[in-house]
């Protein structure tokens, strides 16, 4: 295995951020309803994921780091059931707050002959006064010391705050944030990891979406001045990933992989696991960077929720060959 994975085995990373309940109903379609004219999904499969910043957890404990979950659920069913299914899977929730007040955040998906029909969303958004009654800033304060590294996983529901990254932007561990394009926050910490079209709204550059990637010059640029991140790597769909630094420097990589796309819900989630482990364990980050988007290129192959494990890194890296990382 690649020194680099291999490194990362135990290391401890905590997750900050907005969790969610990502509920999938699988089904088959043969009809139209005569009620209205959308289809009628006979239903042959229910499963739970944790999802949002929980998913990043998910992927570090799949990646054999120790993941640390910050964050908040209401006292629901659907605040026990991703605990549990967190816990199920090595996730460290001491510090996953369960508020009284608060109602656990669902998205259920509905999918038939791997399409994706409709999603509903049963979404919570919290405000300031409930952050602070949780104690959320005292329980990030509590889990840092036994932190290699941090993820800030920003879904706009509310968790995320200016004093959060304040508080963050202190620590002395790599701090990995993947933000929000709705969110006007000030961004703080080693690795901002957005998407390109994040990217450009967050950077305010007017470029539209279709020209976004022929002037990431000038969205680097812009992000920088509006954020105090000592890097940015942007994730760029087909295209691979760059990495941009302060003075201008932009390296890029393409695709890790060349499959059919099947769902790019949680790539993000997957690419900020894998550099925040890689910097948690040393890794320079360009090798960092290259591994999450291998990371990254896996699990857009799979349905749904995914992660993807060490191996299947390795298997990858070997598939390429000698130049799968360059140097």
């Amino acid at each position: 295995m690649h020194p680099a994975l291999e490194a990362i085995a135990g290391k401890r990373i905590i997750v900050v951020g907005d969790v969610v309940l990502d509920h999938f109903v699988r089904g088959e379609v043969d009809r139209i309803s005569p009620e209205a004219p959308v289809p009628v999904v006979r239903v042959t499969r229910e499963n739970d994921m944790p999802g949002a910043a929980a998913n990043v957890a998910l992927n570090l404990a799949a990646l054999d780091a120790r993941p640390i979950m910050v964050g908040i659920v209401g006292d629901d069913a659907d605040g026990r059931r991703l605990r549990e299914l967190l816990v199920r899977h090595n996730v460290d929730c001491t510090y996953l707050i369960t508020d009284k007040q608060t109602r656990t955040t669902r998205k259920t998906r509905v999918i038939a002959r791997a399409q994706h029909l409709v999603r509903v969303d049963w979404d919570t958004v919290l405000d300031r006064a409930a952050v602070q009654r949780c104690g959320m800033l005292n329980a990030v304060t509590q889990a840092i010391p036994a932190c290699d590294g941090v993820v800030v996983q920003d879904y706009n529901k509310g968790l995320i705050t200016d004093e959060l990254m304040e508080m963050v932007s202190r620590v002395n561990v790599p701090v990995v944030v993947d933000p929000n394009r709705y969110h006007p926050i000030r961004y703080r910490g080693t690795v901002s990891t957005p998407n390109l079209e994040e990217a450009r709204i967050l950077s305010g550059v007017a470029h539209g979406s279709s020209q976004a990637i022929d002037h990431l010059d000038e969205i680097a640029g812009g992000f920088f001045a509006r954020h105090d991140v000592r890097h940015l790597v942007i994730t760029l769909g087909e295209h691979g990933i760059a990495l941009c630094a302060p003075d201008g420097v932009i390296r890029r990589r393409p695709a890790a992989c060349t499959h059919d796309v099947y769902d790019v819900s949680g790539a993000g989630d997957t690419v900020a696991a894998m550099l925040a482990s890689a910097l948690a364990a040393g890794v320079d980050l360009w090798t960092a960077c290259q591994l999450a988007n291998a990371a990254g290129g896996i699990v857009v192959g799979k349905m749904g929720t995914a992660t993807t494990s060490r191996d299947e890194i390795q298997n990858l890296l070997d598939q390429a060959g000698p130049g799968a990382l360059a140097p």
